[in-house]
């Protein structure tokens, strides 16, 4: 799997894992990184875990094929909101948040093509200078779709975690936040 171009939207420990590791494993032909503050940008480049970062949204969302919110679960609604005008028709978005039943309500309608995952990785560090490619080896990765997600997304969101060495399973949203809960 070799997917062009993939965003981050945050570059922390989670975002900046994926990105040492989309770069490490030959998943991403170019990773662009949107960060919040400007000294972000040269953090993210010397850990390896982006090609570039912006704060730039619409640069950093641009001709994305595949679009991840690494973000708080309570502002992805808005991030969603805030990336449509930018996105290219055919870009699958995707989350790494904890919770699924309300980003999957909150998400959704903003963005058809956005299936929902949550990868079990983590550390008690944070920021992007924590990151490691090999965070998500051998993690699980619930991959929340319903029945109005596009089949080919859930299949390229599925096939995007396994390539970075996680374990997919299949969970509706609610089932996934009680047994995470």
């Amino acid at each position: 799997m070799l997917i062009p171009k993939i965003t981050l939207i945050g570059v922390g420990l989670l975002g900046g894992s994926i990105g040492l590791a989309a770069r490490q494993r030959g998943v991403a032909g170019h990773v662009t990184g949107l960060v919040r503050r400007a000294e972000s940008v040269e953090e993210c480049r010397a850990a390896g875990a982006v090609d570039d970062a912006t704060l730039d949204l619409a640069e950093a969302v641009t001709g994305a094929e595949l679009v991840i919110l690494c973000t708080p679960v309570g502002g992805m609604k808005a991030m969603a909101e805030a990336i449509k005008p930018h996105l290219a028709p055919d870009a699958v978005v995707t989350d790494v948040g904890s919770v699924k039943a309300s980003v999957m309500a909150e998400v959704m309608p903003a963005l058809p093509r956005f299936v929902g995952s949550h990868p079990m990785a983590g550390s008690e560090q944070t920021g992007v200078a924590n990151a490691r490619a090999d965070l998500f080896e051998n993690a699980v990765c619930a991959v929340t779709s319903t029945d109005q997600s596009d089949a080919a997304c859930v299949a390229r969101v599925n096939e995007f975690w396994t390539a970075l060495g996680s374990h997919v399973i299949s969970l509706p949203a609610a089932e996934h936040d009680t047994i995470v809960a």
